[in-house]
């Protein structure tokens, strides 16, 4: 895993990475401290480009694939972040260095198997749940197959990133779908089931969904008409039919005006940001996700527990009011927090990055990264974040600069 935060007001930016890589063989996590998640784009340009999640893209490193990048523009300097973007995706899909027609089964592979095995397992747990109801495979079957029909009916609902047609694509990779099957599924399907998976994988393909084995890109910097930082986010997985599956997240630009902060300051965390979050807004998010569902729960079984404490008989329409009710309350409750949150963490924290140096937008990036894997450190989680941490500054005068970067080789013996 991955932590990374981008600083930026209207002096410059800065980007920390940390240096941790997760692999792992039979669920046995490894964790090494040496991968390169930050890199120039080169010396004539004041950009910066990050990537978290998978370390490759369709089997090529990342670090080879912005080094060729940095080749392909070469002195050519564009308007704008945007522009570099839409050239690097130009790049990707015109090198054939980086779209090898085999490695389209391991995208598709990749996608299907996270789908059909968290679907396998909630038909386990159904199943787990209530064995008396369900005691051949047969049933088991329809229960798959209720399932499969639910998730394909979410995925077409889903933005189509992917303009891909269902035959092509069946004809190609029916061996790879027929592989993730056998791997997931250990009893009798029928036909129609069989079709039906064929058509989950093809629908989970080309919607907006990504797979573990996707990799988030950020690239940041200053276009050649840009006097202020400019930040661009996508998602990328892979060429799928010869197409390149990849989403826009975020942008974010520092404008001219405040803007309740918003638009002269941003603090923008990728991957791992809980503890990022957490220090912006004052709570961590999982807790305060854990302490609403608790609030939703209880506002939403108040009708019976009304029914019995009181011993009074409801009708539905009074249910049906005080249900409305119970939800008005819980906005009311979130807005507050919202407000709260907004008015005493946020916007003073922003306030004060809008006019922090260029050194100190360095230290505090840094800072924050050092917090996430502090607290990875001390925690029975995997230290999937973790040191050294690489931080660099660009400014419209100065470009590129490193404040701190690794390196994998003694530099008094390389001069």
């Amino acid at each position: 895993m991955t932590a990374e935060v981008v600083i930026m007001n209207k002096l410059g930016m800065s980007m920390a990475a940390d240096s941790a890589i997760t692999s792992g063989i039979d669920g046995v996590p490894k964790v090494y401290h040496s991968a390169n998640k930050l890199f120039p784009l080169s010396n004539n340009h004041p950009i910066g480009i990050m990537v978290y999640g998978a370390a490759s893209f369709m089997e090529v490193p990342w670090e080879v694939i912005i080094t060729s990048f940095r080749d392909y523009v070469g002195d050519k300097k564009l308007n704008n972040v945007t522009d570099y973007f839409d050239t690097f995706l130009r790049f990707l899909k015109e090198d054939s260095r980086f779209y090898q027609e085999n490695i389209e089964g391991i995208i598709v592979y990749r996608t299907f198997s996270d789908v059909l095995k968290r679907l396998v397992a909630k038909v386990e747990e159904q199943v787990e749940d209530d064995p008396s109801e369900i005691d051949d495979e047969k049933q088991v079957a329809k229960l798959l197959q209720r399932e499969v029909e639910k998730q394909i009916k979410k995925f077409q609902n889903k933005e189509s990133l992917l303009s891909i047609t269902y035959q092509p694509f069946e004809d190609k990779h029916f061996p790879v779908i027929e592989e993730v099957k056998e791997e997931y599924i250990d009893f009798p399907i029928t036909k129609t089931l069989s079709k039906k998976l064929c058509r989950l994988a093809f629908e989970s393909v080309r919607s907006d969904y990504f797979s573990v084995g996707s990799t988030g890109f950020v690239m940041a910097g200053y276009g050649e008409e840009e006097i202020f930082p400019h930040l661009v986010n996508y998602r990328l997985e892979g060429f799928v039919l010869g197409k390149l599956k990849v989403k826009k997240l975020k942008e974010k630009q520092i404008d001219y005006q405040q803007k309740n902060y918003s638009g002269t300051a941003v603090i923008e965390a990728f991957a791992q940001r809980e503890m990022v979050d957490s220090f912006m807004v004052g709570v961590e998010p999982h807790m305060e996700d854990t302490i609403f569902n608790i609030i939703n729960r209880v506002l939403s079984e108040y009708p019976e527990r009304i029914q019995k404490h009181l011993d009074v008989q409801l009708t539905k329409k009074q249910v049906s009011q005080l249900r409305v009710l119970g939800k008005d309350v819980y906005d009311s409750i979130r807005d507050a927090l919202d407000d709260y949150q907004n008015k005493n963490y946020y916007q003073p924290l922003l306030g004060i990055v809008r006019s922090l140096p260029k050194d100190e937008l360095a230290n505090m990036a840094e800072a924050l990264m050092n917090l996430t894997s502090f607290k990875r450190k001390v925690t029975r989680a995997t230290e999937s974040v973790g040191p050294p941490i690489d931080v660099a500054v660009i400014s419209k005068g100065d470009g590129f600069v490193w404040v701190k970067k690794k390196s994998y080789y003694d530099q008094d013996l390389n001069r």
